[in-house]
């Protein structure tokens, strides 16, 4: 009986221990023949970049910005704000005619004549012109001009300032004028010591678009005040 027993308890665990073997070969085998898996594969490194990320799309363009149009003012007392005017200007005489024999103001431009030079083209076109002026005074005193020229002779003017051949002419005398880039424009400038007096007189002229701004100023000085009419006609 003891012998009958040990027999039995043998054949049954070979029987388990085959059909695990069994199992264990059939699990290998489905892992390795050309059936598919069950295990989802994880993208590679080429697949996660060739998709394009919505975060890092092109931004769209930003519009230009629409260029100033000029506003030519009519009126000397609107050539800069009130605040400038003030401290600038203040209660000097406003072409004052013991001084000025012209017309002043608004004017109408007319035609240069054939062959005008640059200088005599925006002399020409001028369109408002001003001055302050004390007629007590001997030689102090501010003038500010605007005029609009064409594109060619907005283009040349500069040019032209700076010539030293071109400041032969009579309307020079002599004058060469330094130009460099700025207020959205070209400003030309040039400055001299009055010998007689020992004060300063200079020029200052900027070319933007077609418009021409000429400030003259004469023992006269001034704080930006260029700018002040640059924001005024610009804005």
């Amino acid at each position: 009986m003891r012998n009958t027993h040990s027999i039995t308890v043998v054949t049954t665990l070979g029987a388990v221990a085959a059909l695990a073997l069994s199992l264990a070969g059939c699990a290998g085998g489905a892992g390795s023949a050309g059936g598919a898996s069950s295990e989802t594969p994880r993208p590679t490194a080429t697949d996660t970049a060739a998709s394009p990320s919505p975060s890092t799309a092109a931004p769209s363009p930003s519009p230009e910005p629409t260029p100033a149009v000029a506003s030519i003012p009519t009126d000397c007392t609107d050539i800069v704000d009130p605040a400038t005017y003030a401290a600038t200007m203040g209660d000097t005489p406003l072409n004052d005619p013991d001084f000025f024999t012209g017309q002043t103001g608004q004017l109408q431009p007319s035609p240069a004549p054939e062959g005008a030079d640059p200088g005599e083209v925006v002399r020409a076109a001028t369109q408002l012109t001003c001055g302050w002026r004390d007629p007590r005074a001997d030689i102090t005193g501010l003038f500010v001009d605007v005029a609009t020229v064409d594109s060619a002779t907005a283009a040349s003017y500069p040019a032209w300032l700076a010539d030293p051949a071109a400041a032969q002419s009579e309307l020079r005398n002599g004058v060469v004028y330094d130009c460099t880039d700025r207020l959205g424009g070209t400003v030309c400038q040039y400055s001299r010591v009055e010998e007689q007096y020992g004060t300063t007189s200079a020029e200052t002229v900027l070319v933007r678009d077609d418009v021409v701004v000429s400030v003259t100023q004469s023992n006269y000085p001034t704080d930006d005040l260029l700018g002040a009419i640059v924001t005024r006609i610009w804005g």
